[in-house]
């Protein structure tokens, strides 16, 4: 039996239909902002299937999110520190929940380390109150043109007690372990910090950017 070119048409239609037609893309829910710089398409980025964080409809703005971009400056050498603060601690969206997203854009595949950091009202002085915070973060950055995850950390505040005369310091700062060893164009870091194991409190995210270029 031989189709001819409109039978086959027909026939084509009705598997569409069948199979209830063409999937649509996900489109930002209503109130939300589409991420910055335009669409995927337009970008050029791979994203991986239904992974949270990093949809379309991620919002990069205050409260929730920002976008900063590595500027060189040639006074600036090593590793350079590229990061946003949330305003507050109501940071939080349904494409990713209870946390602050932050895209550090412009790295141009200079090494880079992720990061995330509490950021307390006041900065702790006693062991006791150092411990009592705890930050959480994922990374993932662009190799090319897809998005590769990095890895996650989480950890409470770290004290050094106080010596020769100097007093003492909480470490509220915890790099996510990268052993892939790529360099990327753009690194995405998510960030949650509480106290005293369930008030969110504002956090930091970012990356330090290498720069060996001094003037």
């Amino acid at each position: 039996m031989r189709f001819t070119s409109s039978a086959a048409l027909l026939f084509a239609a009705s598997l569409v239909t069948a199979c209830g037609g063409p999937l649509e893309e996900e489109t930002p829910s209503p109130g939300q902002e589409a991420e910055v710089g335009g669409t995927r398409e337009a970008l050029g980025i791979t994203l991986p299937p239904v992974l949270p964080c990093l949809t379309s409809s991620t919002v990069l703005a205050q409260p929730d999110g920002e976008t900063v971009p590595y500027v060189w400056n040639c006074r600036k050498t090593g590793y350079v520190p590229v990061y946003a603060t949330s305003n507050d601690a109501t940071y939080g969206q349904p494409s990713c929940t209870d946390r602050f997203v932050v895209d550090v854009t412009n790295i141009g595949g200079r090494p880079s380390r992720a990061y995330v950091e509490a950021v307390p009202a006041t900065a702790p002085t006693t062991q006791s109150a150092c411990n009592a915070f705890f930050v959480s973060g994922d990374a993932w950055g662009i190799v090319s043109t897809t998005w590769q995850s990095i890895g996650t950390v989480s950890g409470s505040g770290v004290w050094t007690p106080p010596i020769f005369g100097l007093p003492g310091s909480c470490k509220l700062r915890f790099y996510v372990p990268d052993s892939s060893g790529s360099v990327y164009t753009k690194v995405r870091v998510t960030g949650i910090a509480t106290q005293n194991g369930s008030t969110r409190i504002r956090v930091r995210a970012g990356a330090e950017v290498f720069e060996g270029n001094p003037c």
